[in-house]
């Protein structure tokens, strides 16, 4: 099974994911994307923080980009 990484981006600092997760395809990915960043809004709530202008920037086994995901779509989704 191939494996991902959801690297973090928040404004200009991005920080790396280094153990990745072995999903099995894009839609599995996007699914994924949805609930961490739900997860992580949720959590900024509850502290009092903004939870706006984050983004996973997903990457495959070889670094390439597969897709960003702003965290604005797991509210709309």
């Amino acid at each position: 099974m191939p494996r991902f990484f959801f690297h973090l981006r928040e404004k200009s600092k991005t920080t790396r994911d280094v153990e990745g997760m072995e999903l099995p395809d894009v839609d599995a990915v996007y699914e994924e994307a949805v609930e961490s960043a739900r997860e992580i809004m949720s959590q900024q709530v509850l502290r009092g923080e903004r939870a706006d202008g984050q983004a996973f920037v997903i990457a495959d086994e070889c670094g390439n980009t597969v897709m960003t995901f702003p965290f604005k779509l797991a509210i709309e989704h």
